[in-house]
């Protein structure tokens, strides 16, 4: 049933994607009321010091519309770029369920903001392919990955995502390179420059590099008391990838491209967790576009639907079992 309805191409699910969204946050606003993390750079520690002094219902507010909105334009970006071979709901569901799986993730962190910003890069990537006007494209992606970074330290390595995804769509030339360095340049340099002037750049500088752990720590991945959800959530990820790999060659050559994308992200976040030196399990919201982008692709179609209707439901009750029995 689930299944079925967020398959569709319709008007209406929007109407419940909105709907689940407010549910699933009235009720982690009432076991556990959205706060403020910590994780991100001083930049986002000075964005975010008037959010210290508001209400809590307020930041719960805040969440709810960051997270309903991401979904949503998540899979407006998918459709838009046919990275599937169908359209549907999918995405933005399974996006809104991913995401508020864990009590941790529903709180405003610097990852939060950071997504809304991964989603705007990720369209402005997929836009290069076969575009013969791609400068504005490139110097916008590159801004954006660079913005990224300067929020949330540990997604320096996400430049390489730009580059990478660069070559993959399109030949890279020396104009591309000048003009993604360029763009990763012009916030740095602003931020610098501006903190150089009121006196506080090493105070930045120490904070960021105090980010980074001194070597790869692979015990960073903790995972508290998590381990039976996030068991069946590699579980159903590891048939999406199965079957996203079985019929990689059915798909179109903008499809075969974008998805590299997406598994790359994965990939570039799996060795994102292990250079952190102190991890918090707000980190790991990191693989939340990625992993609810390719686990849609599973549900996407399929002759025995009872099965995933029972793998969909077997999400949906890993959601209610994290927020109910699990403190």
């Amino acid at each position: 049933m689930i299944v079925r309805i967020f398959r569709s191409t319709q008007f209406y699910p929007i109407a419940l994607i909105v709907l689940f969204s407010i549910v699933i946050h009235f009720v982690c606003a009432i076991l556990s009321p959205a706060k403020i993390a910590s994780g991100g750079t001083i930049l986002f520690d000075n964005m975010t010091v008037w959010m210290h002094h508001v209400p809590s219902w307020l930041v719960s507010f805040i969440v709810f519309l960051l997270i309903t909105g991401q979904a949503l334009h998540l899979n407006y970006i998918l459709n838009r770029h046919e990275v599937f071979f169908k359209q549907s709901w999918l995405p933005a569901f399974l996006y809104l369920i991913i995401a508020t799986q864990f009590k941790d993730f529903v709180e405003f962190s610097p990852l939060l903001v950071v997504n809304t910003l991964f989603i705007l890069f990720l369209d402005k990537i997929f836009a290069l392919y076969k575009n013969q006007k791609t400068i504005g494209i490139t110097f916008d992606a590159a801004l954006l990955i660079s913005i990224i970074a300067l929020i949330y330290a540990p997604a320096l390595l996400f430049l390489l995502l730009f580059f990478i995804s660069v070559a993959i769509l399109k030949p890279i030339t020396w104009r591309d390179l000048s003009i993604g360095i360029v763009g990763m340049l012009v916030p740095f340099s602003l931020v610098i420059v501006g903190y150089f002037m009121s006196g506080n750049l090493l105070l930045f500088l120490n904070q960021y590099k105090s980010t980074f752990s001194n070597g790869f720590i692979v015990s960073n991945f903790k995972l508290n008391n998590y381990l039976i959800s996030i068991s069946i959530i590699l579980f159903v990820l590891l048939l999406a990838v199965m079957k996203l790999r079985r019929n990689y060659l059915k798909n179109v050559t903008k499809s075969r491209l974008c998805q590299q994308i997406i598994l790359l992200f994965i990939l570039l976040g799996t060795f994102t967790i292990p250079l952190i030196s102190k991890v918090a399990f707000q980190d790991y919201f990191i693989f939340i576009i990625p992993v609810s982008s390719v686990i849609a692709y599973y549900f996407l179609d399929g002759k025995k639907i009872i099965y995933q209707e029972l793998l969909m439901w077997l999400l949906i009750s890993n959601w209610i079992y994290t927020h109910l029995f699990i403190s």
